[in-house]
């Protein structure tokens, strides 16, 4: 009578130590202690060839159309100092954000033929931007569900030159939400990837000279941050890949795939850009009516997750870019005015390498 009551006993015993072997998953989490200092680096490469070229003037094709060779190459590199003040419930709630080195280059190569007539015109693009040196504190609202942009007591900046920053420079978006297996998947939020392809927000890196505005403009096609707006579709899929050790560091592996799109219209950054740049010979003045861009990105990456510090270790991601720009604008020239509307396609690769100690 006593032995369903014993073995009744001995399966409540020997339950949670079975249990307690079972593999419960892992859970990948941001959970950066209090007072931590973080320096991040970036480097970020496009590479760009333009493969077609059409051209119409008044309506008509030209008589002639230009033939045109071009390839665009930018080079941006970033080294960011973070301080966690204050964290809780998975995020910064207080940090201090130092922009230590924050440049870029950009070169462009273009070769015109008309009537047999060969012209080359190499362009190089020193890219600065006024945040370099400066420090910004983002505070978090639990109100307003967002963080508040500070400039510290003695900030040489304005309030317009920290608009359209971004707090999450960790990557804290590509995270799964619950403890996963190691093969486990998830689809990432495409609203929160301006923090991924577009790291930082608006850091109003801005070419230190403006070139000429030649046949097919300077190479300025808009910023990452335009590309990778509200407005972006498509998909990006996250795998966990298990964890390994990497200089002795254990972290949690995370492989995405993704393909993304997107339609954007920067005429009004274009025309802002005008303003500065220096116009071709002969040609008294230029009023663009429209440039829309079309983008697609397609590629793969790898984020390593610092297991035990929680933050991430590095960030990798590459695929192919190709975009399509639409522009049209009204010339004055010659005591004439026309219309130009030009169409060229680029296609390239965009590269990320991302660090942090």
């Amino acid at each position: 009578m006593k032995r369903p009551l014993l073995l009744s006993s001995l399966t409540l015993l020997v339950a949670p130590m079975l249990l307690s072997g079972l593999d419960r998953g892992t859970k990948i989490a941001f959970t950066v202690a209090p007072g931590t200092t973080l320096t991040k680096t970036y480097e970020l490469t496009t590479e760009m060839t333009l493969d077609a070229f059409d051209m119409t003037m008044n309506g008509q094709a030209p008589p002639m159309v230009p033939e045109m060779d071009m390839s665009i190459t930018g080079t941006t590199t970033m080294e960011i100092e973070d301080t966690y003040s204050k964290v809780a419930d998975g995020r910064p709630t207080m940090l201090t954000r130092s922009f230590e080195t924050l440049g870029g280059e950009t070169e462009v190569a273009m070769e015109v033929q008309v009537m047999g007539n060969t012209q080359d015109e190499d362009t190089a693009m020193e890219m600065s931007s006024v945040l370099e040196g400066e420090s910004v504190e983002f505070v978090w609202s639990d109100e307003e569900e967002a963080y508040e942009t500070v400039l510290p007591e003695g900030s040489t900046l304005d309030e317009e030159d920290v608009e359209g920053l971004i707090e999450d420079m960790d990557f804290r978006s590509l995270l799964p939400d619950e403890e996963v297996d190691e093969g486990d998947e998830w689809e990432v939020d495409l609203t929160t990837l301006m923090g991924v392809f577009a790291p930082g927000g608006d850091l109003k890196l801005k070419p230190d000279e403006v070139g000429e505005m030649g046949m097919g403009g300077d190479g300025d096609m808009g910023s990452l941050g335009d590309y990778f707006n509200e407005d972006l579709e498509g998909e990006f899929i996250a795998v966990f890949d298990g964890v390994r050790k990497v200089e002795d560091v254990e972290v949690a592996v995370i492989k995405f795939t993704f393909e993304l799109s997107n339609a954007v219209d920067i005429t009004e950054k274009s025309r802002d850009a005008l303003e500065d740049a220096e116009l071709p010979e002969g040609v008294g003045e230029i009023e663009i009516e429209s440039v829309d861009i079309e983008m697609a990105y397609e590629g793969e990456g790898t984020l390593l997750w610092n297991l035990a510090a929680g933050h991430f270790h590095s960030f990798e991601a590459s695929g192919d870019f190709e975009v399509l720009l639409d522009q049209a604008m009204l010339i004055e020239a010659m005591g004439q005015e026309m219309s130009m509307e030009q169409t060229l396609e680029f296609s390239g690769s965009l590269t990320f390498e991302v660090s942090a100690e």
